[in-house]
């Protein structure tokens, strides 16, 4: 078996690795896993003499990340020192288990997404995706660096727990220290590249990051030309991604509007972002519309990691097709217009609660945070949702719901308490306070206000649900 030596290891690494002979080979180098199944070796093709200056810096950035954060990158742990007794220069990493599989292969077409809708996924299995690629770009731009090659071939993606890790961790981009080795991937790289030939930065991947994550979870690029813009096809992509890029759903140009757009994915229709919770379409907005040619305007990874994340308590479960939930649009009225936008399946009666969180602040007052939350009957409610700052955890199978929600044979919803906290409750109309200790319920009727502590946040019925 072939050997690497490493150049003073350090945290548990082993001074030299046995490799497999098999390797995956890429446009700078190769990589080779270890027979012990724990690290990846890469083994760059040329030598440059900064390689090795740039990759320490690299590894001093990412040393002291702590185990939360350092799960959606991999960076550089040591320089190689030699392979079969040639100096050679690459570096070692983690493994990233087998179980993980390009992106790509999940998104690249609708068909390929209902397959794995078939094979027992979830369109929530693609949103906690998304979670986790922006929060591998969130744990980047933290340190002051940019990818410029933010694309689904350089993430590895487990559907089954929803985690995502981004790979080339080595090809960041550090301002005024590390420029990017490429521009990044076609389709997903900033308009202003392509036309202008600005060198990819945190700014560029702000655009990147918002077509990757529209792409995981609309199984389309937003972004693609529907017309010809030069005879020499590389060249009308760089112009129709670039120059004339334009959003596939800009009310004021409809270029590039897909002909199904809107339609039932399962009937060959293309999904639009519409589909998406308010806080999403105002990103895209923002991101894709306004931000298009005013990077500025473009929202930070953090906002995306927010947005996304609170898209898990608007959820809704398809009785019908293998998608299983999608984003419930309560913002649609009448509730008639309502559909999955993968089968076209309405909602049957009784239809889900729908809670408008608010935040307190000083002096008493609550203000409202742009957070709903969807319970149909047997939904539960988490502690996550409802204290103050907090975000839906990426994994709550093993969470201890604090309430969860029944409906009468009336068809009304009514919140069971499951906390050892007392729970009070008034309407606006300044009805009479009710209470709710565990095992307790209190009724979901339009314009009532919920208090769980007294930290809390507050909890306002802006949907009762229950029949059409």
């Amino acid at each position: 078996m072939p050997r690497v030596t490493l150049q003073a290891p350090h945290d548990g690494l082993p001074p030299a690795i046995e490799i497999a002979p098999a390797y995956h080979e890429g446009g700078e180098g190769f990589v080779f896993f270890s027979v012990n199944g724990r690290w990846a070796v890469k083994i760059f093709k040329q030598v440059h003499p900064d390689y090795e200056p740039l990759l320490r810096y690299v590894m001093s950035l990412f040393k002291t990340l702590n185990p939360e954060h350092a799960r959606f990158i991999v960076p550089p742990l040591a320089l190689l020192e030699t392979i079969d007794g040639e100096r050679c220069t690459g570096f070692v990493m983690r493994r990233v288990p087998p179980r993980y599989r390009e992106l790509l292969e999940f998104v690249i077409t609708p068909v390929a997404a209902a397959d794995q809708f078939r094979a027992g996924h979830t369109w929530g299995s693609y949103l906690r995706a998304a979670r986790a690629i922006a929060h591998a770009l969130v744990v980047l731009h933290a340190k002051g660096c940019g990818h410029s090659d933010v694309q689904f071939r350089n993430f590895l993606v487990d559907l089954n727990e929803g985690e995502a890790v981004m790979l080339e961790a080595d090809a960041i981009v550090v301002p005024g220290f590390k420029r990017p080795r490429v521009p990044g991937m076609m389709g997903f790289i900033a308009p202003e590249v392509l036309s202008d030939g600005i060198e990819p930065s945190q700014s560029t991947d702000l655009h990147s990051l918002s077509v990757l994550l529209l792409h995981t979870l609309l199984f389309r690029n937003v972004m693609t030309p529907l017309r010809d813009y030069a005879a020499d096809a590389e060249e009308s992509d760089r112009l129709g991604f670039g120059k004339y890029a334009l959003f596939s759903e800009d009310p004021r140009d409809s270029t590039n509007r897909p002909s199904r757009l809107g339609m039932p994915l399962f009937r060959r229709g293309e999904l639009s972002y519409r589909i998406l919770p308010p806080r999403l379409q105002t990103l895209t907005q923002r991101a894709l519309i306004e931000g298009l040619r005013e990077p500025a305007k473009r929202p930070l990874a953090e906002e995306w990691l927010s947005g996304v994340s609170c898209a898990v308590d608007e959820l809704y479960g398809c009785a019908r097709c293998p998608a299983l939930h999608y984003p419930y649009p309560y913002w649609l009225q009448p509730p008639l217009r309502r559909a999955c936008p993968f089968c076209g399946q309405r909602p049957q009666p009784p239809l889900p609660v729908v809670l408008a969180l608010y935040e307190h602040r000083h002096g008493g007052t609550f203000v409202p945070i742009n957070r709903y939350v969807v319970l149909g009957d047997g939904y539960r409610l988490h502690r996550d949702t409802i204290e103050p700052g907090g975000l839906p955890g990426p994994d709550r199978r093993h969470a201890h719901p604090i309430g969860y929600v029944v409906f009468d044979g009336h068809g009304r919803g009514h919140l069971v308490n499951d906390s050892g906290e007392r729970w009070t409750s008034r309407t606006t109309a300044g009805s009479a306070k009710l209470e709710a200790s565990r095992g307790q319920s209190i009724p979901l009727e339009v314009s009532r206000m919920i208090r769980f502590t007294s930290t809390s946040r507050l909890a306002f019925v802006h949907e009762a649900g229950g029949p059409v």
